[in-house]
Order: structure tokens, then C-alpha cells, then sequence
């Protein structure tokens, strides 16, 4: 198994919910799979039931489903789950989690939902890389805002910018200095890929112009 690892630090604001999700691994599994390590945190005693996943084009969902318990607290609980994708192959991949508290006669009872996290993640995988949402200063030294008029203050680098739909198509890859102008694509989500020549940083823009 290659140790190879994608992390997806959870940088939205934490919901009142009594089971979160609390952080994404993604590693590859083998040359047709992936590994998703999910790990979720509850104020009160739970247990891991069951999952189901669907793969829709270049969308994979994954909704995991849990018991509460009684008794002494669990911190944290951690599931992993296999997806047969190919890690090596050139794609950009939109990952849906919906966690749910289960009665166990309804499992997808919207009623049951606890929380639910949308990320972005580009294979073949690779280390260091990071998700971020919103507004603040990242490994890369430039703030950004969504929505997004269609730029972006890098600073005084050079930065390779590889820029996706939110359907992880590739829509064009240049490298910048000093401010990044998108202005010319249409409104919608996209995500970019900034690379420097000490990490890589994925971010997810809502362009509204």
C-alpha cells in the first residue's frame, strides 16, 4: 500500500450537532482504490452501524450511519471506507460525507442527519496538500474571499494555478505572480490548485462577478 495521503482539514464552523464530523484522510489504497478514513466526535456515548457509498461521474458520496449509546463518553470514533477509483489517474473528484444518527428502520431519515461536509480532492495523490473554506491566510502567504469577483492576491511569488469546475473538469493551469485574474470564466464553483516550490494548496471559490 503506498503511504501516499491526502489530509482534509475541516476549517468550516463547527454546528451545533451531537455528532460531527471532525477530519478526512484520504490515502491510497491500492492501484483501483482509495481508503477514506473518516473520523467523527459526539458529546455522548455512540457506536458505528453501518455505510453506503455512491459514485456519480466525478461525485462520491459517502453516508455513514451511527447508534447512540449509554455510558462513559468516546472522543472520537474513526471509520475507514474503500472506494474503487484509481489514485493514479489524472481527476479531480468532489467528496460528499453525510453522517447520520439511525434508527435503524429509517437510515437516511433526513431527520437524522447530523452534519455533512463537501470537499475537493485531486488525484494522484499527494503530500502536503490541504482543503480550505472562506476567508484567511493560508501556507501560501495570500488571503482570499467567497464569494470571489474573480481575483486573487498571491503576493510577490510564483505560483503554478491549475483551475477546475465544480465537476473536477480542468479548465486551465498557468503560473502567476502577484494577482490572479479569473474574471474572464462565468459565475459559478471552481477550485484552484496553487503550487509553489514548497507545498500545494487547494482552495474552493465561489465566483460571483
Amino acid at each position: 500500500m503506498k503511504l501516499l495521503a491526502f489530509f482534509i482539514l475541516l476549517t468550516l464552523p463547527q454546528m451545533n450537532y451531537a455528532l460531527q464530523i471532525h477530519q478526512v484522510r484520504i490515502t491510497e489504497n491500492s492501484p483501483r482504490s482509495i481508503n477514506i478514513s473518516l473520523d467523527t466526535e459526539a458529546s455522548e456515548l455512540y457506536y458505528f452501524h453501518s455505510w453506503q457509498s455512491q459514485i456519480s461521474g466525478n461525485t462520491i458520496t459517502i453516508k455513514a450511519f451511527y447508534i447512540e449509546g449509554f455510558g462513559s463518553t468516546i472522543a472520537y470514533l474513526n471509520n475507514n471506507f474503500e472506494i474503487p477509483i484509481n489514485p493514479r489517474k489524472k481527476m479531480g473528484y468532489q467528496l460528499k460525507i453525510k453522517i447520520y444518527y439511525t434508527n435503524l428502520r429509517d437510515l437516511q431519515n433526513s431527520e437524522n442527519l447530523q452534519d455533512q461536509w463537501t470537499g475537493f480532492f485531486l488525484t494522484p495523490l499527494s503530500v502536503p496538500a490541504s482543503l480550505t473554506y472562506g476567508t484567511e491566510e493560508n501556507a501560501l502567504n495570500f488571503k482570499y474571499q467567497n464569494p470571489n469577483p474573480g481575483w486573487i492576491n498571491v503576493g510577490p511569488q510564483n505560483v503554478n494555478v491549475t483551475i477546475f469546475d465544480a465537476n473536477g473538469k480542468l479548465i486551465e493551469s498557468k503560473q502567476v505572480r502577484e494577482q490572479l485574474d479569473f474574471s474572464h470564466l462565468p459565475d459559478g464553483l471552481y477550485y484552484f490548485k496553487f503550487t509553489n516550490e514548497n507545498t500545494d494548496k487547494i482552495i474552493r471559490v465561489i465566483l460571483k462577478k
